[in-house]
């Protein structure tokens, strides 16, 4: 009985059942098909070992590729989630061995009031049952539901954390030789950076915490200098970027193969234009902050990170400014950036937060413990139910299994798309990229030319992609496409243009594709968009699109009406597509007015008032 005791009470052991745990229940909750947004284009990406959208995630892409070399049963996107369920329970047993890190760093972490610097059994639970309680808060949690980048962030950036508090420590110890831990920790960090660049976040963190073990002084310079090789022998995997660029994958964001566009696209560049832009943006993050953080924990969860960040001002105020650091400059970065998906750019805050109440739980089970039965037994059986609660409290604004909306959208296109058509698009989450997927992956409906309207617009190695893809075509519009090109090119290096010059190629850039396209091929737009093309051009509704045409013709008429399943209409992506959905609905309904096709009109505003029943 000690020697299991012993057992069970071992941190590694703890760690894989945390993670076996998570991973059991991220599979019930994790989505069956395509997900939303990004998650088409990383599976194109790793599926065919090409390159993501800044900032190129090639750590993500060759891991991806690894994975998909073990034989599943499975579809390439269901294993591609798995990915992500299980690199997110992995992050889960990490955040519990940093957490007990925490706990054991004496030298780094030298505690006041402290009675005893022993483990006991406390010391053991408490990082558990945070860890659990951080695995099921909503944002956490939603990493495991579909493929995307940030399930190896989290495991990357805990690893450095632990690795780092785990190396000062060693450091503190042993002032020589150098660190082992500390250097696999610089090596980790450049690749939390080849991965992620909201690794930045950790260093004014991991700098506050160095200078304050070792010194503000010449000697600690130097070990920061040690460091800076291994970090950038991490780093190094980005020359993934430009070596399999110079080899024209089949998707090549960004064209980084000259020293500029890798430039651009490891930095981000088309992405600054959204952070630190006004105050406004400040004011709608940060609301959106205050409100989310209430239901990343239930209101229990949350007393015990109140109690925790008081208890380690009294226990250790290092770890507290450590901890508080680490919260508030996620949320400074964050809150300055504006896209609506923001929600995972404050997971470090999260994260923050669920080392927080490890010592607000370790606190409360040391009080019952010194107390009667009663008062002990009760405390243990709300801290244990924490991580039940989190669950209940969450499931539904996490779980995916039912959501099959980018696949049935993409589907619902495909079928209604004539052969070998043009299709000018601007729903990038729930069709453009699930296209790339079920096109370029599954093979399905290869004849099709879809088109990404913002992309033509605003990126002149889209049109490299295009010209390697669909040769012919670009062979058609080129007189057209080197017009707009030469004064995009201006725009992109931050030259004087004429923004009058660039609307007319872009608009004749427009009607070329339609005009060469027409004779040989069907040509489709998306009702937001349609207005930007030539009026004399008929628009017949035909399943999710318009179909333009140079004389009207009701036979390519297809109802939009479609099953889409259920979607959470307070998610932004399902909210943007039934706006959507609703927009094309009412140009059908009014297409079928104008002809005096009554009864179907009628039909059609049904759908819309099932949709919106109280507009």
């Amino acid at each position: 009985m000690k020697k299991m005791m012993v057992f069970v009470q071992n941190e590694n052991v703890i760690s894989v059942l945390l993670v076996i745990i998570s991973f059991f229940i991220y599979l019930t909750t994790m989505s069956r098909s395509i997900g939303f947004t990004d998650s088409g284009e990383l599976a194109t990406v790793i599926c065919t070992l090409g390159i993501a959208h800044p900032t190129g995630y090639p750590l993500f892409t060759l891991l991806g590729k690894l994975w998909m070399l073990v034989p599943f049963p499975f579809e390439e996107i269901l294993r591609l989630n798995i990915l992500s369920a299980f690199l997110t329970a992995v992050a889960v047993g990490i955040f519990y061995k940093t957490a007990f890190a925490f706990a054991v760093s004496i030298n780094l972490f030298p505690r006041k009031n402290s009675k005893s610097k022993e483990l006991n059994s406390y010391t053991i639970l408490s990082p558990a049952i945070a860890a659990l309680v951080l695995a099921f808060s909503s944002t956490f949690w939603s990493q495991s539901t579909s493929i995307e980048v940030f399930p190896l962030h989290l495991v990357l950036i805990l690893l450095s954390v632990q690795l780092f508090i785990n190396g000062l420590e060693e450091q503190l110890k042993l002032p020589n030789p150098f660190s082992r831990k500390l250097i696999l920790f610089a090596y980790v960090l450049g690749l939390g950076f080849s991965n992620h660049m909201t690794a930045v976040l950790l260093l004014p963190g991991f700098i506050y915490l160095f200078f304050t073990a070792f010194g503000f002084n010449k000697e600690s310079f130097k070990r920061i200098l040690l460091l800076v090789p291994v970090f950038l022998l991490g780093l190094s995997i980005y020359l993934y970027l430009p070596i399999r660029s110079s080899v024209k994958p089949l998707l090549d964001w960004g064209h980084p193969a000259s020293i500029e566009s890798f430039f651009w696209h490891v930095t981000g560049k088309q992405f600054r234009v959204w952070m630190f832009s006004s105050l406004d943006v400040v004011k709608k993050q940060l609301s959106f902050f205050i409100n989310n953080f209430t239901t990343e924990f239930n209101i229990t969860a949350l007393a015990f990170v109140l109690i925790g960040i008081i208890v380690l001002f009294k226990r250790s105020r290092r770890i507290a400014l450590f901890l508080l650091i680490l919260f508030f400059t996620t949320i400074l970065y964050a809150a300055n950036y504006d896209i609506f998906d923001i929600n995972t750019y404050f997971l470090l805050s999260y994260i923050a937060a669920g080392w927080m109440a490890v010592y607000g739980i370790g606190f409360v089970l040391d009080w019952a413990g010194s107390r009667q039965i009663g008062f002990k037994t009760a405390a243990i059986a709300i801290i244990a139910i924490l991580p039940v609660g989190q669950v209940l409290f969450n499931w539904n604004r996490v779980d995916q299994t039912k959501n099959f909306l980018p696949q049935r959208f993409t589907v619902n296109a495909f079928s209604n798309l004539e052969p070998n058509a043009v299709v000018l698009a601007s729903q990038w989450d729930y069709f453009i990229s699930p296209s790339l997927y079920y096109q370029f992956v599954r093979k399905e409906r290869p004849d099709i030319i879809i088109i990404d309207k913002s992309l033509l617009q605003d990126r002149s190695w889209y049109y490299i992609q295009l010209q390697r893809t669909y040769p012919a075509f670009m062979d058609t519009i080129r007189p057209s496409a080197d017009l707009f090109l030469s004064e995009l090119n201006k725009f992109e290096h931050d030259k004087p243009f004429n923004a009058r010059i660039i609307r007319i190629y872009w608009q004749n850039l427009l009607n070329e594709i339609v005009a060469k396209s027409l004779p040989e091929r069907p040509v489709y737009v998306d009702a937001r968009i349609d207005r930007e093309f030539p009026s004399v051009y008929s628009r017949t509704p035909a399943g999710l699109f318009l179909r333009l045409s140079r004389t009207e013709d009701t036979s390519y008429y297809k109802t939009t009406v479609a099953d889409f399943g259920i979607w959470d209409k307070k998610q932004p992506v399902a909210g943007d597509f039934e706006k959507y959905y609703v927009t094309m609905l009412l140009r059908e309904i009014d297409w079928l007015q104008k002809r005096r096709r009554i009864d179907e009109a009628k039909a059609v505003m049904n759908e819309v008032i099932r949709i919106q029943p109280k507009q």
